[in-house]
């Protein structure tokens, strides 16, 4: 669906400020017989609404789409960061939130509940809310309560026969989100008059701000900053009570929404977002610019390295790589394979590149360079894989010079 107007304000004046061309689902790793079948790609550019400054993609691919026609290979739990740094998110809301034992936390797009087990260990009563079919089936084996279903008026419905929810999360989901109209009423309709409504998402401001052009892709149906949201959660009756960056995913900003006073942080972090121009139109027109000669160096290192008789992998297999992977045109002709540690993803293949996944013990010593993807866990990739292979030179060309 090709989109015409504002998620957030409605209005028609959007700005197309970054076009990466044609895309597939950067979260679809493909079997082996699906390679042999068409591959779907749609339009992959950014707008800037002009009335209130939200980002969004140009196009939506339906949910049911991105959610249910394929399994779903990302797991939360299969990063010992992420479980870090969600055990570390459920105790920061039990204490800002003021949550006791027995109260009720929902977590929507709950994954294989990580984040859920978390305020399971502390007390809270939980329930998880996911569309993946797979996924559920994961989360429930865990022990975590989930409804197989997108956050609705079905699913509300379900949460209900609990009571309100003290606590509503939803991590790197708020930004997948449409219509959100109708997902802001569902989260009215379930949350305690006291409760908090808490959103972490990559924040939008980073893309400017580190230049991270590889967080686009088209589950993310939005970009999230904080001047557009002020107004638009006014509409609902709520306001943001407290806001904060943290450093997971290379960036991201936790938003508590509720019923309660604005905080002053909230237009200390507007003052930010427009002093790093991000609602600046002559920003984002030399962005786009350095994007276009990222693509030119990654892939003149790259050809460089396959002439002079290197082989080369790529390390991660991470939706944001697969954005870099299209954009640049890279495929098995310079890439050999991409390894991970998932086991819903290896066995697979990238989508739109084709590269096969592989565990990292594929890595041998004939591998030369080493293309990392998955750039937030840079340090973390290089410690595990260096020590077996000091030769291995990494490539981290995320970051535009």
């Amino acid at each position: 669906m090709k989109v015409v107007q504002c998620h957030l304000c409605a209005s028609k004046n959007l700005t197309t400020v970054l076009d990466l061309g044609f895309h597939p689902l950067a979260d679809f790793f493909m079997k082996e017989n699906q390679l042999q079948e068409p591959e779907r790609r749609y339009p992959l550019a950014v707008l800037l609404c002009q009335n209130c400054g939200h980002g969004m993609n140009s196009f939506i691919v339906p949910a049911e789409v991105r959610y249910q026609e394929n399994d779903y290979s990302y797991d939360s739990g299969n990063s010992k960061i992420s479980v870090q740094h969600f055990t570390e998110m459920a105790e920061e809301v039990v204490k800002r939130a003021n949550v006791k034992k027995g109260d009720l936390v929902v977590d929507i797009g709950s994954n294989i509940g990580t984040l859920l087990n978390a305020f399971k260990n502390l007390g809270s009563e939980i329930q998880g809310v996911d569309p993946a079919h797979n996924i559920a089936k994961l989360a429930e084996k865990n022990g975590i309560p989930t409804i197989n279903d997108f956050f609705n008026a079905s699913s509300c419905e379900k949460i209900l026969k609990k009571g309100k929810a003290k606590v509503v999360t939803i991590t790197n989901a708020f930004n997948h989100i449409s219509p959100l109209d109708e997902f802001m009423e569902c989260i009215v309709s379930i949350l305690d008059k006291n409760g908090s409504f808490i959103i972490e998402l990559p924040y939008f401001l980073e893309i400017i701000r580190k230049k991270h052009f590889d967080v686009i892709y088209l589950e993310h149906v939005s970009y999230i900053a904080i001047k557009p949201l002020v107004s638009y959660f006014k509409k609902f009756g709520l306001s943001i009570t407290h806001v904060e960056e943290n450093n997971y995913m290379s960036g991201s900003i936790r938003i508590f929404v509720g019923y309660g006073q604005e905080s002053e942080l909230v237009e200390k972090q507007i003052s930010l977002e427009e002093k790093s121009g991000l609602y600046n139109l002559a920003i984002w027109n030399t962005f786009r610019e350095n994007v276009k000669k990222c693509k030119i160096n990654l892939l003149k290192e790259l050809v460089n390295v396959r002439v002079d008789g290197g082989k080369i992998v790529a390390i991660g297999a991470a939706a944001k790589g697969n954005t870099l992977l299209n954009y640049c045109g890279i495929d098995t002709t310079i890439i050999d394979f991409a390894t991970d540690a998932s086991p819903l993803k290896i066995g697979k293949y990238t989508p739109g590149s084709h590269l096969p996944i592989l565990s990292d013990d594929a890595i041998d010593r004939s591998v030369t360079h080493a293309l990392i993807l998955a750039w937030n866990i840079a340090d973390f990739l290089k410690a595990k894989i260096s020590p077996k292979f000091p030769h291995l030179k990494f490539i981290t060309l995320h970051i535009i010079e």
